[in-house]
């Protein structure tokens, strides 16, 4: 593993515990060599990325971490107002609640907070999926014309090791189409046998931004809460967004 990819492995650890951590807990978690961790972690502590509290021998991210990145929110507290939007549809709901953004041919899960029921559908943060195969990958599509979603599909198709199925454009079109017209996904099976998830977008502050959150469920419990959870999610979102509405992209 490179340095560049533990030091987002180590952020990833923080976020999946959200508290902070001896030196043993991220090299059991990440499995690799205490004296690499130590080293990453000194150069992460004099950049000002994490702190060291002496007295508990423990790290966390920083504050300036956290800042760094939200001009993209479109605020300095669009983090803390999404985070907060979170644990509002986690409290509602009971079920496990995902936010992701498109990384290249995949969605990825920026945020999760894992239902507390023994039964559950469970993700890490950090996890990538191809588009197509996740609810949320699906919602961000519906943002791109119906030639670009074939040129993603066709794309996955040709960089797809030999043993992966192969997607199909039609059917994959037929998804994103649906989920424009409803403004919300549903999907059972399609990453995950025996699970599904309810998704829509979540639009920015910043023009053009959009990132996709849903609800993931074990399906006998999803298809008995089906309506009341989509409509917990596009409550809330529509209270987060103040309203307001925004354009799916015309194929």
């Amino acid at each position: 593993m490179k340095s560049a990819e533990r030091v987002l492995a180590i952020f990833e650890v923080f976020e999946a515990e959200r508290r902070p951590l001896r030196i043993s807990e991220l090299v059991k978690r990440l499995e690799i060599p205490q004296s690499s961790t130590s080293t990453l972690m000194k150069t992460l502590v004099s950049n000002g990325l994490v702190e060291f509290d002496p007295d508990t021998r423990t790290f966390q991210p920083s504050v300036r971490l956290a800042f760094l990145g939200n001009w993209v929110l479109g605020s300095s507290d669009g983090l803390a107002q999404i985070q907060t939007l979170l644990q509002q549809l986690a409290a509602e709901t009971g079920e496990t609640v995902l936010v992701g953004a498109q990384n290249g041919l995949n969605v990825q899960y920026l945020s999760v907070i894992v239902s507390e029921h023994q039964v559950r559908f469970a993700l890490r943060p950090g996890l990538m999926r191809p588009l197509h195969l996740a609810g949320l990958g699906i919602m961000l599509m519906t943002q791109k014309p119906d030639d670009e979603v074939g040129r993603i599909v066709r794309r996955y198709n040709a960089e797809a090791d030999p043993e992966t199925p192969l997607a199909v454009e039609s059917e994959v079109l037929d998804m994103v189409r649906r989920a424009r017209a409803h403004g919300y996904c549903e999907t059972a099976n399609l990453a995950s046998p025996g699970a599904g998830v309810v998704a829509t977008l979540l639009p920015l502050a910043v023009e053009g931004r959009f990132l996709a959150i849903g609800l993931g469920a074990p399906l006998d419990r999803l298809d008995s809460r089906r309506d009341l959870l989509k409509d917990i999610l596009l409550t809330e979102v529509n209270k987060f967004t103040g309203g307001s509405t925004f354009r799916y992209q015309v194929a």
